[in-house]
């Protein structure tokens, strides 16, 4: 459900001053969200590990994991190595 279909909230009822707190506690949210995903798939992450990513035309990326940072890891893709966000990462069992 929409916020604007809410029957208690409105975002069109709200002021000025109010919306921009509503979107600064949203973007706060978002912002913990994706930290504490990253987190977690980074306890599972070593050197070496083979992991899959959306690159940025949409299509899947496999790579290894060549570096692993306080935000980010690079990943050898064979042709190239990329910086990812580590929440954007999906590990790969390997065969």
């Amino acid at each position: 459900m929409s916020v604007s279909q809410h029957p208690d909230l409105s975002v069109n009822t709200l002021s000025l001053d109010e919306l921009r707190t509503l979107n600064s506690a949203v973007v706060q949210r978002i912002k913990w969200l994706r930290s504490e995903e990253g987190n977690k798939i980074k306890r599972t992450l070593f050197i070496g590990s083979n992991v899959s990513f959306r690159d940025n035309d949409g299509r899947m990326a496999e790579g290894k994991v060549t570096k692993i940072m306080r935000k980010f890891a690079k990943v050898d893709v064979g042709d190239c190595i990329w910086r990812v966000p580590l929440s954007s990462l999906n590990k790969v069992l390997a065969p």
